[in-house]
């Protein structure tokens, strides 16, 4: 009985051990790293540009409320 068990033991390792072996790696080349390094560095930009974008608009509408403000109070002084 205890040689079954040895055996079926050793059988389950082996199985286990060939199924570690044609499982899909996690791809940990230079080609992988530097496409990692890509997305996050177009991802960085893209919030950039959107932080200016807003930024910019944020300019145009104060510029803007100011400039109504300042026309509006124009003819009440003349």
């Amino acid at each position: 009985m205890t040689v079954g068990y040895a055996f079926s033991h050793e059988t389950v390792f082996a199985d286990l051990r060939l199924a570690a072996m044609k499982r899909e790696r996690e791809p940990s080349s230079k080609a992988y790293r530097q496409d990692r390094f890509e997305n996050t560095e177009r991802a960085a930009k893209e919030t950039i540009e959107a932080e200016q974008r807003a930024r910019r608009e944020k300019t145009k509408r104060l510029k803007e409320l100011r400039l109504a403000q300042q026309s509006g109070q124009d003819p009440a002084t003349k």
